[in-house]
């Protein structure tokens, strides 16, 4: 696509898989080749993957939209926080010629794209390595992990004004024996992934402080008593969030 001078006609994201991929990646020059050919390389960390992109390219938020991707999730909302984008899942090399072509119809094996200069285009089946012939490089040594012995004595110190990170208090014993007369919080209809009970995108932030990332449990779960999503309701039938109800048990039961 260089040699023919073409630009990706939608956003066309690459994101290492690893440290030692990038490295890999950066010694080799693949990613220098794909940002020369109009690529955006992210960070080898959470991204788009897991609800982490502010999209930029005017598709508001409830719109109708397509996108292609080879990571390996596709829920309502995963990507961009929109559960109106239509995220269909294809290998990487699908989604390179999806991305030059900007149509949800081209076809790589049939169809050809026309270049700046008024040629014709046709991407060749996909060749390569299966691995790189050089082995993978070790990257930043910063990224391994240590050997090193915890410190009982070191204090960590936290704001307690910080909404991101909260110091852990050490839960009550678990009691012995079954436990009885529990009340049922929530059944929930279909099915119950991760991502229904802890959402991600916008909710990492959290996730250094528990009593702020509980409020996000399970509020993509559909009450299979209602049909309704992130609701519930107490046994007086008065209606809340899930994490809001649960959050008022737990306040009885203290």
């Amino acid at each position: 696509t260089n040699a023919a001078g073409l630009k990706p006609k939608a956003d066309f994201f690459i994101t290492p898989g690893s440290e030692q991929i990038r490295a890999t990646l950066d010694r080799d020059q693949t990613l220098n080749t794909f940002s020369e050919a109009g690529g955006i390389v992210l960070a080898n960390a959470c991204g788009p993957c897991i609800g982490q992109w502010k999209r930029t390219d005017g598709v508001p938020k409830g719109e109708d939209n397509a996108i292609f991707t080879s990571y390996n999730r596709n829920f309502p909302g995963r990507n961009d926080g929109n559960r109106q984008t239509m995220n269909f899942l294809a290998s990487p090399e699908l989604v390179t010629a999806l991305a030059y072509s900007g149509s949800t119809t081209f076809n790589p094996m049939t169809d050809s794209l026309t270049a700046p200069d008024g040629s014709t285009f046709k991407f060749q089946p996909p060749s390569g390595f299966d691995l790189p012939s050089a082995g993978f490089e070790e990257g930043n040594p910063n990224f391994l992990p240590t050997a090193a012995v915890p410190d009982a004595s070191s204090e960590v110190i936290v704001s307690p004004t910080s909404d991101r990170l909260a110091l852990l208090e050490p839960f009550a014993p678990f009691p012995k024996g079954d436990l009885s007369g529990l009340q049922v919080l929530y059944k929930v209809k279909g099915q119950c992934t991760t991502d229904t009970i802890s959402a991600a995108g916008p909710w990492l932030k959290y996730k250094g402080h528990l009593p702020n990332i509980s409020a996000n449990t399970l509020i993509g779960a559909v009450n299979a008593a209602t049909g309704e999503t992130n609701v519930a309701y107490d046994e007086a039938g008065k209606q809340y969030g899930i994490p809001e109800l649960a959050e008022a048990w737990k306040e009885c039961v203290n």
